[in-house]
């Protein structure tokens, strides 16, 4: 019988990262709960602790602050967006079509998750974007954001898609306005409309009437 061999300092380490890894996870999807349920200043360290069974050193080892759990979050969930318009906005299909994906996407999710969207974007958390706006990197995100959009409405533009009547930095403001998750949260939590409907009506305040 072969002797068992003694586990190598890398995998010992990847077993460490690893476990780490899902320790932050876990903290970041308590301080979302938290911070979604009573806002930025009434949640606390002591809480996301507790609900997650990690000791509150473990937590601050993670991350110093609440702020920078707010940065983290902020971080992950624009990633996933970006990543989400970006695939969208590549696919095989017509602008229209591609613009009432992006709204149907982002307002199944607002169903779906209540104001677990973009955590920057809801005032009910007492954040503002100053606090964003601290790093650079990622008020970069934003910035790409912005490029996405504007690139599809420039697009629709050329293509003679959208009214060229209405200039485009109205159009540009217009779509990031309906992608932010304060401004139907309440008429989808209703039920009184679906995403699919709230994304086709909306789509059509940006196309020229036949």
């Amino acid at each position: 019988m072969e002797p068992k061999t003694a586990p190598t300092t890398l995998s010992m380490r990847s077993l460490r990262e690893r476990q780490r890894e899902e320790r932050a996870a876990l903290i970041l999807e308590a301080a979302q709960q938290i911070f979604s349920e009573k806002g930025y200043v009434e949640a606390s360290i002591d809480e996301i602790a507790a609900r997650t069974g990690i000791a509150k050193g473990t937590v601050y080892l993670h991350f110093a602050s609440k702020e920078e759990l707010v940065v983290a979050l902020f971080e992950q969930q624009f990633k996933q967006f970006l990543q989400q318009i970006e695939h969208i906005l590549s696919e095989a299909m017509p602008m229209r079509l591609r613009l009432e994906h992006l709204l149907l996407d982002v307002y199944t999710r607002i169903q779906a998750q209540g104001n677990q969207v973009l955590i920057d974007l809801n005032p009910r958390l007492g954040l503002t974007t100053s606090l964003i706006n601290k790093r650079p990197d990622l008020a970069a995100y934003s910035t790409q954001a912005m490029e996405l959009i504007s690139g599809l409405i420039s697009e629709g533009q050329t293509n003679g898609e959208l009214d060229p009547k209405v200039p485009s930095m109205v159009m540009v403001a217009t779509l990031v306005n309906m992608l932010s998750p304060n401004s139907y949260e309440r008429l989808l939590a209703s039920g009184l409309i679906t995403p699919a409907e709230l994304a086709g009506y909306l789509s059509r305040s940006f196309f020229p009437k036949p």
